[in-house]
């Protein structure tokens, strides 16, 4: 009967390749799961407190929250400059993300069934919205960026450097928190 001992010798050899096979999954799962949190773990979620009555800073347990650019701040403090800001980048982005991929298909498309002229002029237009997309996106981006950046320098709270003495393990100790 050496037949049947050889094939009862591949089941079992097949099934520890399957089992080895098994082990390194699971080693690798585990170690990409481990991996994953202190991946995580270096960037913190930002706390950040919003009371939509209260227009400015707030303070708890001395941390100090700026509140979110958001549009009722950018509105009521930039007016129409936040407004024209917002307004190009978001048509920026429109045209460069949406018109320009969806006019060169269509430009393809054309130069595929043998109809030039209009490949062209759907060129023309991927092109455009390229060439007038991006700038404005550009733009909007930058003067929405100087809002903030102008906003955070007038409204941001200004932690208060302290000096204070008191004792240590060692003896009387001095410390600056600035």
């Amino acid at each position: 009967m050496p037949g049947s001992g050889t094939g009862m010798e591949c089941a079992v050899n097949g099934f520890e390749s399957n089992l080895l096979h098994m082990k390194k999954i699971i080693v690798i799962l585990v170690a990409l799961l481990a991996l994953s949190g202190s991946l995580s773990a270096q960037n913190p979620p930002e706390r950040v407190l919003f009371d939509p009555e209260y227009q400015g800073p707030v303070v708890e347990h001395d941390y100090y929250y700026l509140e979110p650019f958001g549009d009722h701040v950018g509105y009521s403090i930039y007016g129409s400059r936040y407004r024209r800001a917002k307004s190009d980048r978001n048509w920026g982005i429109f045209l460069a993300t949406v018109v320009a991929p969806i006019s060169g298909l269509f430009a393809f498309e054309a130069f595929a069934v043998d109809n030039p002229g209009m490949g062209f002029i759907q060129s023309g237009i991927c092109v455009g919205s390229l060439a007038g997309g991006i700038p404005l996106w550009v733009k909007g981006r930058r003067e929405l960026d100087w809002m903030m950046d102008d906003y955070v320098r007038r409204y941001a709270p200004r932690p208060h450097s302290s000096l204070t003495v008191g004792p240590t393990r060692n003896g009387m100790g001095l410390a600056l928190n600035f």
